[in-house]
């Protein structure tokens, strides 16, 4: 697959995933305040025959590793970044947002270019 319709492809393969990623951002947001929550991150891969991307996998995000649980913490020497009641970054959360939905718009715009240039195409022909 080459050309118009294989820019179309990737893009919209691209939209798809990243509609994902951002499902699994909005899930770490939802559970912000959940004690205990280890937040997830979306990893992509190249997709079928190396043309466009897909998600590979959703794994718990490791920079939330070694936080304790507000609740059960009980020495007052503890400093305050590790003691939160969700890994949750919401900073970073919200700037993965923002990543994740300009790169979406960036495909569509993609999706849109290559449906207008076969357009022009077909009305060439006819």
């Amino acid at each position: 697959m080459s050309g118009i319709t294989g820019s179309m492809y990737i893009g919209a393969s691209a939209m798809d995933a990243h509609s994902w990623g951002m499902a699994v951002t909005a899930h770490n947001v939802a559970n912000v305040n959940t004690a205990g929550f280890t937040p997830q991150r979306a990893v992509y891969a190249t997709g079928p025959g190396g043309r466009g991307v897909r998600l590979d996998a959703v794994l718990q995000d490791a920079g939330a590793a070694g936080r304790l649980d507000a609740a059960t913490n009980s020495d007052p020497s503890m400093p305050p970044e590790f003691v939160n009641p969700s890994g949750t970054d919401l900073g970073r959360e919200m700037t993965q947002m923002i990543s994740t939905q300009r790169t979406y718009e960036a495909n569509a715009q993609t999706v849109r270019t290559g449906d207008a240039m076969l357009g022009v195409l077909l009305d060439m022909k006819a």
